[in-house]
């Protein structure tokens, strides 16, 4: 049975296809301005966008304590292309919207 709360929040919704932003929603372009970099070199920019994509993750793991190796593991995914840590995004939310624990030890 679908749970109509989850259909309607878009971080919730199942990848059809590969994810347009590393945020949800994730199946949609991005409508943040593209600024044209003047002034920044290539080292900067992608110190910038990695450190965004580190955020990102963070946020879907907002409330799980991390110790110093998964902190690496989210540092070297945000190395990863959109598509990639737009999936791995995605899925932490959904898994973390279905409350349910295993309870393992």
């Amino acid at each position: 049975m679908t749970n109509p709360a989850r259909s309607t929040n878009p971080s919730m919704v199942p990848l059809r296809r590969e994810p347009r932003r590393i945020r949800p929603p994730f199946d949609v372009d991005s409508y943040q301005p593209n600024h044209s970099r003047l002034g920044e070199t290539d080292e900067e920019w992608r110190a910038c966008r990695h450190s965004d994509r580190v955020t990102a993750l963070l946020e879907a793991l907002d409330g799980v304590e991390l110790g110093e190796y998964d902190r690496r593991i989210i540092e070297w995914l945000a190395n990863w292309d959109t598509s990639v840590v737009g999936t791995v995004a995605s899925l932490v939310y959904r898994a973390r919207a279905t409350g349910v624990s295993d309870g393992a030890q």
